[in-house]
């Protein structure tokens, strides 16, 4: 079972706009699919998604899956909820997912070191992502070290959160976290999302179906 959490700087997006990824991972993969109509910013700031997330993963262990079967994966704001969620889990001294999957996550809320590249990010602008997360994270929220499953992240080398999943998967490893990180370049964020119309979508949807067939996922 994967848990599907959706990006949109957490004011966006829904299962219906990312059907077609779902519905690609379930398809080739195999994989029963929840994708999570989370409660979104302004009208529902943190933790509202972290709570919607953390109440999807127990209605799905009193469904009767064990955590060994359940993987939490989403993309760029769905990635960081999905990050959220398992040190929620862990905080609470509950089990972990086999595994999580964070496409193009974004990781660093103060944006502090975020890739700028040459020709610019056609889908993210600096503006509108830090007046997302001003709308959806209180300025006190604390910030944790990593302690979570095993752990796959895609980024395409030309957007503009390159460098929030290179610096969080180098601190993850250095925290004890399997870590596996995938750089595509000369694409766009997301571009996943276009999986039928582009093939390097279709690899690298591929790749995560590899990685949740992999023991222990």
């Amino acid at each position: 079972m994967l848990l599907y959490l959706h990006g949109g700087a957490y004011l966006i997006g829904g299962p219906h706009t990312h059907r077609a990824i779902c519905a690609n991972l379930a398809k080739h993969g195999q994989l029963e699919v929840c994708a999570l109509d989370y409660r979104l910013a302004p009208e529902f700031v943190y933790p509202a998604a972290r709570d919607d997330a953390l109440a999807a993963y127990c209605a799905l262990l009193d469904l009767g899956y064990t955590p060994a079967q359940v993987v939490i994966g989403g993309d760029s704001a769905g990635g960081n909820l999905s990050l959220v969620t398992s040190l929620r889990l862990r905080e609470l001294g509950m089990p972990q997912p086999a595994a999580l999957v964070c496409l193009s996550p974004v990781t660093d809320f103060t944006f502090a070191q975020l890739h700028q590249p040459p020709a610019g990010d056609p889908l993210l602008h600096r503006q509108w992502i830090e007046q997302a997360v001003a709308l959806y994270c209180p300025q006190d929220v604390p910030r944790h070290d990593p302690g979570l499953s095993p752990l796959l992240s895609q980024v395409d080398e030309d957007e503009l959160l390159l460098n929030d999943s290179l610096r969080f998967a180098e601190k993850a490893k250095a925290a004890g976290v399997v870590v596996r990180l995938e750089r595509y370049p000369q694409l766009w964020h997301l571009f996943q999302a276009h999986a039928g119309l582009l093939k390097a979508a279709d690899f690298a949807l591929g790749r995560v179906v590899s990685f949740l067939r992999e023991p222990g996922c």
